[in-house]
């Protein structure tokens, strides 16, 4: 294996409280010290770029087993190269869903022929997703499943949450929520606001979310277990983070980037591009996420890459329904069921890290927080021996521009699918070179695999 010289960048370790010029070298797999050089040395020029360590996803979906049109482990892995993660967590909402060792060996062997991004397996809660009976947790893990999250359908049986809870606490791991009061939400497809007036739709409170955040931060205090919230997005269940933290409840949380780049009116030019669960909310919540982030109350970015393909998101049906705010009225009755069985989600592994820029350049994060949200932080939460650019540990390197100026093109995309509400938007700041395990296995320069 050559060895590897980054030159002259930026290097940005949070976890050793680094943020210098400086080289880092690749050698045999690993972090060694520059005095170590082998002979044969690949040198690359990183003036002018961040080295920090590997970003990490903690919040994805493959769609694989079950759903190839969408998405598969070697395209989502691809895909994530390409934005810069080194390693992703991956769903169980799968077919079948990974709730048994088998999903999760499949899943494996996939990634490790993929020769890319790292594969996390997210193993479900709940067998089935279907909330009434709990996975064989040790099992999972020693499969090697790194989190446990039913995602996309929120676990409503308090005492079945409690218990999961302590049986994965006692296994060393957390269990990520997908926090929503169904019969709350309804099954709106927009936020309850001024779009849902505009098209005449039901709409989806922030009470739906927030409600069940309070219930399951309370229920983790009584466990006395550490507790994830997946994608906040709205003021309200900011707060009751806050809240919980300071009367030493163990709480992390995430946001996505389409929370804190867009609001509600995104929809308007999106439609089914821009629907996702939860769905995206009004400016003064995208307000209080961004201040959330600011503040650190908010500890990761996750991107909740969701591909979908058009015939699911029901382009087809909706076409000419949105463009914009001007002269937009109440949907017919065809076309708001149209749209409520749209499925929810948008694609974000190409995207993140130009918006995660957008703060940095904003002043919303300076570069080591930003790093630490989406590299240290997300290591921590899925108890892995990375996010650090320590000497001895394992060679996962992501290079950033910082300066770079690009638009979302999805025709450029390696992942399969399309549904994205950032099409055409500017963003400065993009991944140069992914390393995993002293391997580059997506190059900017034209090369994207090993």
């Amino acid at each position: 294996m050559t060895s590897i010289l980054l030159r002259g960048g930026r290097v940005i370790d949070p976890a050793n409280g680094r943020d210098e010029l400086a080289d880092v070298l690749l050698d045999n797999g690993r972090i060694v010290a520059h005095e170590k050089a082998a002979t044969e040395t690949t040198v690359i020029d990183a003036v002018g770029k961040w080295i920090a360590p590997g970003l990490i996803d903690p919040h994805v979906h493959l769609r694989d087993p079950g759903f190839p049109e969408k998405e598969t482990v070697l395209s989502g892995l691809r895909a994530a190269a390409a934005g810069g993660f080194t390693a992703v967590a991956a769903m169980a909402n799968t077919f079948p869903v990974n709730d048994s060792p088998e999903i999760t060996r499949y899943m494996l062997d996939r990634s490790a022929a993929a020769h890319s991004a790292r594969l996390v397996p997210v193993s479900a809660v709940t067998r089935s997703l279907g909330g009434t009976e709990l996975v064989d947790f040790e099992a999972m893990v020693a499969a090697g499943a790194r989190l446990f999250s039913d995602d996309g359908i929120p676990i409503d049986d308090p005492e079945l949450l409690a218990r999961a809870m302590v049986e994965v606490n006692r296994l060393g791991l957390v269990i990520s929520l997908h926090e929503e009061d169904r019969e709350l939400s309804a099954e709106a497809p927009v936020n309850a606001g001024e779009v849902s007036r505009r098209l005449g739709v039901t709409g989806y409170p922030v009470a739906a979310e927030s409600r069940r955040i309070r219930r399951d931060l309370n229920i983790a205090k009584a466990s006395d277990a550490p507790v994830h919230i997946a994608h906040l997005s709205c003021a309200e269940s900011v707060r009751l983070v806050r809240e919980a933290r300071s009367g030493a409840t163990r709480v992390t949380c995430e946001v996505t980037p389409h929370h804190f780049a867009l609001d509600e009116t995104a929809f308007l030019r999106w439609g089914p591009n821009a629907k996702m669960n939860p769905p995206l909310r009004n400016r003064a919540d995208v307000k209080a996420i961004r201040e959330a982030i600011r503040d650190g109350i908010i500890d990761m970015i996750a991107t909740d890459h969701a591909p979908h393909d058009p015939s699911s998101k029901q382009l087809a049906h909706l076409v000419g329904c949105f463009a914009g705010p001007q002269g937009m009225g109440p949907l017919s009755h065809r076309e708001a069921a149209f749209l409520s069985r749209s499925a929810n989600g948008v694609v974000g592994l190409e995207t993140a890290v130009g918006l995660a820029f957008g703060l940095f350049h904003d002043g919303v994060l300076s570069a080591t927080r930003m790093i630490e949200m989406m590299s240290l932080n997300p290591a921590r939460l899925l108890r892995l021996d990375a996010g650090t650019l320590s000497p001895g540990a394992v060679a996962d390197v992501t290079v950033l521009d910082p300066s770079l100026e690009w638009s979302v093109d999805p025709r450029r995309f390696l992942s399969r699918s399309r549904n994205t509400p950032f099409m055409g938007m500017s963003l400065t700041g993009k991944a140069m070179l992914t390393i995993v395990g002293g391997e580059i296995v997506y190059d900017s320069r034209g090369s994207s695999g090993r």
